[in-house]
């Protein structure tokens, strides 16, 4: 008897998960953009600037999702901070968005790391007059001319441009 009691029991919050589920629709999919991977670039500067360090931040996007998040700490960039938070040797295919322009050590580690595309709101010129980076971290004679280059492409983006005023 206390079986068969189980049993109904079961199959009746079989029938009732069943029949809870939800369908997804096409608008549930979400579909990332440029200005989602920037916005979380810009939220990682702003926690570095609420910490005291300089308002900079970089994400990482490998195959359309999050793979990290880096802010400039122990004397790298954002962007070297976040390679090496991905644990990857090759990040082939990835982009990386970043609040500043890369510096050329950055853009070292981004060639060296294979991300195809790195994307920007704040050029070298305003990330120097904000006091973010000395004008000598943008020296492109410091670049490994044996890596290949990467496209990047400067964004507009308010918010992150007015991090940094």
């Amino acid at each position: 008897m206390m079986k068969r009691i189980l049993l109904t029991l079961s199959a009746a919050a079989m029938a009732l998960a069943a029949a809870a589920q939800v369908n997804i629709t096409k608008v549930d999919k979400v579909q990332p953009t440029d200005e989602i991977f920037m916005d979380m670039a810009v939220t990682a500067a702003s926690q570095a600037k609420a910490s005291g360090l300089p308002a900079s931040g970089a994400v990482i996007i490998l195959n359309g999702a999050w793979k990290a998040t880096g802010t400039p700490e122990g004397g790298l960039t954002p962007e070297e901070n976040a390679i090496q938070k991905t644990h990857s040797a090759r990040l082939t295919g990835a982009r990386i968005y970043t609040v500043n322009q890369p510096t050329a050590a950055a853009l070292n580690a981004i060639m060296r790391a294979g991300i195809e595309t790195v994307y920007f709101v704040n050029s070298s010129a305003d990330a120097v007059a904000a006091g973010i980076y000395p004008v000598e971290a943008y020296d492109t004679a410091s670049l490994d001319s044996s890596l290949r280059p990467v496209p990047a492409y400067q964004l507009s983006y308010p918010p992150a441009a007015a991090i940094i005023r």
